[in-house]
């Protein structure tokens, strides 16, 4: 009987043990959280948003396209567009630490957010999964100089920031930046474009690429959905740029060359003086493996590449031809993700290399 007693008085204890745990661990966590100012975003006093041309119409949502247009696009622009590809917020900060509050659209954990340091990435920050609002952190333990700090949004989920968390003591300065050309660099086209296969936002090639070349950039990039109607031709037309990119990639499909070329006549008329680069399909190995996949492939290759080079012979000369098979050939399918379709992390930065020359000279960098 005194056995007893003393086993349940143990166990007594050792539950007042277990309950006092939880809670100086719910504290500490708390403690933690409490150790940043959560400022609201957006705050376009400390925050510069970049890459989403139409975040002043759209805020707070991270749309690619003009809200008040949406219903009027193609179903596929309507839906990839919301996903924030290209999408930036950029600070200058003293904060030697920096978290975000926010919440995947529609539901399900966050994906990748990257951050980058006076240029140099930190370590990529994913989620968890809960669902809802979502406290994640980009980095800690930093000098408390001014830095600047830019964070690519998820390339292919919808998202909402909330809030931005820092130091109590962070100061902050103008948030923006000197790029090597006043005007970004607008890129339109499908997938690979965008930036499907790549795991982080920050790899994408137009990401990689204006980063390197020090260029602003908007990623116009809509998977499975580059081809070339003529409204969603008029909104890309209509935004400022110091050169277009137009990679439709496989998406423009069976079509003839006849939409293609529409779309370069109509932006060389509005923009007589703007460099323009016009790249062909990447190669896949599906192609290698699916013949009808690769008598796609092989027209659309021709029917973008002719009017390119026609309207080249015809005397434009600030229209620029990358063929895809010179970013990945079929002896590089090493550089592409699981699928045999896109990109990996490693593809996007080959294709980034080998882009840049081009972009240079049409640029006069």
């Amino acid at each position: 009987m005194k056995r007893h007693f003393r086993h349940s008085i143990a166990l007594f204890y050792i539950g007042l043990a277990l309950v006092g745990g939880v809670t100086r661990g719910q504290d500490k966590t708390a403690q933690k959280t409490a150790e940043y100012e959560w400022l609201p975003f957006p705050d376009s006093a400390k925050f510069s948003v970049l890459g989403i041309h139409w975040f002043d119409e759209n805020q707070p949502k991270f749309w690619r396209m003009p809200a008040k247009q949406m219903t009027l696009l193609p179903k596929g622009v309507q839906n990839r567009s919301k996903f924030p590809a290209g999408g930036r917020i950029v600070m200058r900060c003293t904060t030697t630490r920096l978290a975000l509050r926010a919440m995947a659209v529609g539901g399900g954990g966050l994906r990748a957010f990257d951050a980058y340091v006076n240029g140099q990435p930190c370590q990529p920050a994913v989620a968890g999964r809960a669902a809802g609002e979502t406290e994640l952190v980009l980095f800690q333990n930093r000098d408390d100089r001014e830095k600047e700090i830019v964070i690519y949004l998820p390339h292919l989920q919808e998202v909402i920031v909330q809030a931005v968390g820092v130091d109590r003591d962070a100061e902050f300065g103008s948030p923006e930046h000197q790029f090597a050309r006043p005007l970004p660099v607008v890129f339109y086209g499908s997938s690979v474009c965008q930036g499907s296969g790549a795991v982080h936002p920050g790899q994408t090639y137009p990401a990689t690429l204006c980063r390197n070349l020090n260029l602003d950039f908007v990623n116009l990039g809509f998977g499975g959905a580059g081809k070339a109607e003529s409204n969603v031709v008029a909104l890309v037309n209509s935004i400022p740029t110091c050169c277009y990119v137009f990679d439709l990639g496989k998406s423009y499909g069976a079509q003839d060359a006849t939409a293609f070329k529409a779309m370069l006549q109509a932006v060389r008329h509005s923009h007589p003086d703007t460099p323009m680069i016009a790249i062909t399909p990447i190669t896949s190995s599906k192609e290698v493996q699916d013949p009808s996949y690769s008598q796609r492939s092989i027209h659309t290759r021709a029917v973008m590449r002719e009017p390119v080079q026609e309207l080249i012979q015809a005397g434009d000369g600030r229209l620029f031809l990358v063929e895809g098979e010179d970013l990945i050939g079929f002896k590089e399918h090493e550089l592409l993700s699981k699928d045999g379709v896109h990109p990996s992390d490693q593809g996007y930065r080959v294709i980034a290399a080998r882009l840049a020359p081009v972009l240079k000279r049409a640029l006069g960098l």
